[in-house]
């Protein structure tokens, strides 16, 4: 291979890399603006980590409800009330066609099956502010991908510097 025709292979991957991770930006994007609000309440878990400075594990009361044959699953749907807060209402491995329910992917956390991730980060010197956040606020997209907004009060009010 001619080094000319190396260089322009390496330039369409290079460009082709370039491409696909804005795209994904792009898709990331896309959620945050238009997907559906979904309020998941959290479930009590050790607020701080240690080790790794300002950040807060996060475990969700829905998780909790899911059986044991969860992992068989693609999907949670979720029912969610006027004020955009979800229960679990069954799994699946498709997306519901009812339009009062919300798909959820489901994730593998650490060998556990979760709704949502497992962490949430925030400035240093605010945790005490996020500490009792009775519920994360996600963006959930038509393919069922949630994306973590930010911890909402009990008023359902976005918490610290996210509060837009």
């Amino acid at each position: 291979m001619s080094i000319t025709l190396q260089r322009r292979a390496i330039a369409a991957a290079v460009l082709l890399i370039i491409a696909a991770a804005g795209f994904a930006i792009w898709q990331f994007e896309q959620t945050l603006k238009t997907g559906r609000v979904v309020n998941i309440a959290l479930a009590p878990l050790d607020p701080r980590s240690i080790m790794q400075g300002d950040y807060m594990a996060l475990a969700y009361a829905i998780d909790r409800e899911l059986p044991e044959d969860a992992a068989q699953y693609k999907y949670a749907w979720l029912s969610v009330d006027a004020e955009q807060r979800a229960s679990l209402h069954s799994l699946s491995n498709s997306i519901p066609q009812e339009p009062q329910l919300v798909a959820v992917l489901l994730r593998w956390r650490d060998g556990i099956i979760s709704v949502g991730p497992n962490a949430f980060f925030f400035a240093e010197g605010t945790g005490a502010q996020y500490e009792q956040a009775p519920y994360g606020q996600f963006r959930v997209d038509a393919s069922g991908k949630a994306l973590l907004v930010g911890l909402l009060d009990e008023n359902l009010q976005l918490l610290g510097e996210n509060n837009r």
